[in-house]
């Protein structure tokens, strides 16, 4: 076949395979030329999941009649003028692709009228090179746009879409996430004559931002949703992040931007996920809506397609701004025990007369070994005339305002949670998940301060793994040294075990080595042992938590709730799972009908 131009609606048609994706692409692109107009108002209207109907509509500065056949023309936009705007765009769209390419695909028709023009004109492309007659129409100062029948010029394409059901949700995924990026604008989304969703416009009235992120991501989400704001190196993060109670199978409440564009970025995701590493299990994913502002100099936005991706020029700094950030107000939310008040634990609204209601998850059995004390939890006996020397005996004493936040100790129920007496109420506490929680911050605090103390087995234990395990703990039996585990290679297809860290006592010391090597043979490169190291101090402390069914003395269990107080991040476990719940007396006084 000969070298030839390609007609022009074919070009047109091959970039919307770019930019053109599903109905949701049409959406994004619309909405987003809507904003770039300084849109107050966007209203989108769908029929058949957006397959028969794409329309959008807003009240923005509209386009004159002698520009709307520009409008409809490839590489034609208002919103850059050279490489110096390119490098600092802070529109949303900018390369004049979008309306020529849903054109070729689909029937466009434009209807615009722009503020200083008494009247509106439509124009309907074609996505070729033919200039389009403006034709007088009715319309308000604004712009819409309607698109029928998408990709019935290119029936092949239209075969890989979904369902109606289907395409109609990745539409609403994209509005919510653009409803999200703007609070100063009011949304409406209707399906087949339907209204499915109504934002109006923050004002900057309290609670208003809270009531358009509860409507876009759940009453549930903001329930669970920690504040965040911080500003440094030029950067700002504000937004929202859930507690790892919140945490998701799937990362379907995640919504991140810079500079007000919806992006999915690689770095920005991985920042994130770093600062929950410590109360998250690697199964589960976050949940958060996050705000990133920085110099537009310092993003390339011109790096994907469809503008779904970007580039920071200073990605390290970005990260770590990110990371630490996120890290700090996780460990500000639930940095101590103490700080149940704010939010740290969890509150329980209980039902009355016997209904079915909330309740703290229910730990079976683990099977897995203890060696703690109260010895081991580094308690001293108080002074008998102390309130908590009086709180470890046979009848603890009763709260008053100087009671520790945590409480003095009750009783254990069915070996699996300790009930403890504060000031607000009763507190249950699930001893393995906060045991957890408080030795894996120990292991970290004594690999930070130079290394784990180690305990020499009284008789060396030899096991067999694959030849790849045996290399792994040949090749980072440093590593594993600091960590208190002494393990070399002593055979092919054989590992020797001498020594584990003091904290961990009588350990299942085999089955502690068989996660490790798991877990440096599911990681590669320097960032990723050291979270492979992460998950090996999660491993250690899980193990060696006090197992479910143990009995626990008065001394060991108020023991336990000093130690929570003293523990970063103690309302977790190292798996995102609660360790504490507060029921405050007036929910007491509730179930009972104390006072109606």
């Amino acid at each position: 076949m000969p070298i030839r131009v390609l007609d022009p609606q074919l070009i047109s048609q091959i970039a919307a395979g770019e930019v053109v994706e599903r109905p949701a692409s049409v959406v994004k692109e619309l909405m987003e030329n809507s904003l770039d107009a300084g849109a107050a108002s966007v209203t989108v209207e769908l029929e058949a999941g957006g397959l028969r109907l794409i329309r959008v509509r807003d009240d923005g500065r509209g386009i004159g009649r002698d520009e709307l056949p520009l409008a409809l023309a490839r590489h034609a936009t208002s919103k850059i003028d050279s490489l110096d705007a390119l490098e600092r765009v802070a529109s949303l769209g900018f390369r004049g692709e979008a309306l020529p390419s849903i054109a070729s695909v689909s029937t466009l028709t434009l209807t615009s009228r722009a503020a200083d023009e008494g009247q509106a004109h439509a124009v309907t492309g074609r996505g070729d090179d033919d200039v389009p007659v403006p034709r007088p129409a009715p319309h308000p100062p604004g712009t819409t746009v309607e698109v029928r029948d998408l990709f019935a010029k290119v029936p092949a394409r239209r075969k890989f879409l979904r369902t109606e059901a289907t395409e109609l949700r990745h539409a609403q995924r994209v509005f919510r996430t653009i409803a999200l990026s703007r609070f100063d604008v009011a949304f409406r989304l209707r399906h087949n004559g339907r209204e499915l969703l109504h934002l109006p416009a923050v004002t900057g009235a309290d609670g208003e931002a809270e009531r358009r992120i509860g409507a876009v991501c759940g009453e549930d989400f903001l329930e669970h949703a920690v504040r965040v704001e911080h500003e440094a190196a030029g950067m700002r993060l504000t937004g929202w992040i859930a507690t790892p109670g919140f945490s998701r199978a799937q990362a379907d409440l995640q919504y991140s931007f810079v500079n007000d564009r919806m992006v999915r970025d690689r770095l920005f995701n991985h920042a994130v996920r770093r600062a929950y590493e410590d109360v998250l299990h690697n199964q589960r994913h976050p949940a958060y809506v996050l705000f990133l502002a920085l110099d537009p100099a310092q993003v390339d936005v011109n790096a994907h397609p469809a503008k779904a991706e970007v580039r920071f020029r200073e990605s390290r700094l970005v990260h770590d701004f990110v990371f630490r950030t996120l890290h700090a107000a996780l460990d500000d939310h639930g940095g101590g025990a103490g700080e149940h008040d704010h939010g740290q634990g969890h509150r329980v609204e209980l039902p009355v007369r016997g209904a079915p209601g909330p309740a703290p998850p229910r730990q079976g059995g683990l099977g897995l070994g203890a060696a703690e004390s109260a010895a081991s939890y580094a308690f001293q006996a108080p002074a008998p005339s102390s309130p908590a020397a009086a709180a470890m005996s046979s009848a603890p004493a009763p709260a008053s305002a100087d009671t520790p936040a945590m409480g003095y100790a009750l009783g254990q129920l069915h070996g699996i949670y300790i009930l403890a007496e504060n000031a607000d109420g009763l507190i249950l506490v699930d001893m393995h998940a906060a045991h957890e929680r408080i030795l894996y911050e120990r292991l970290k605090r004594e690999l930070a301060a130079g290394g784990m103390r180690q305990q020499p087995l009284l008789v060396p234990a030899t096991l067999r793994v694959t030849e790849t395990e045996a290399e792994l703990a040949e090749r980072h039996a440093d590593d594993l040294a600091g960590l208190g585990v002494e393990l070399s290679r002593s055979g092919p297809a054989q590992v020797t075990l001498r020594a584990l860290p003091s904290l961990l006592g009588d350990a299942d010391g085999e089955g502690l080595v068989r996660d490790v090597l798991s877990d440096l043979a599911a990681e590669s490169g320097a960032d990723r042992v050291r979270r492979a190291l992460d998950e090996i101090l999660g491993d250690m402390g899980c193990r060696a938590a006090i197992k479910a069914g143990r009995r626990l003395s008065h001394a060991e269990m108020n023991a336990l709730l000093r130690d929570m107080e003293g523990t970063e991040r103690a309302g977790h476990c190292n798996h995102g799972r609660p360790s504490w719940v507060q029921v405050d007396l007036a929910a007491l006084d509730r179930m009972f009908m104390r006072g109606q």
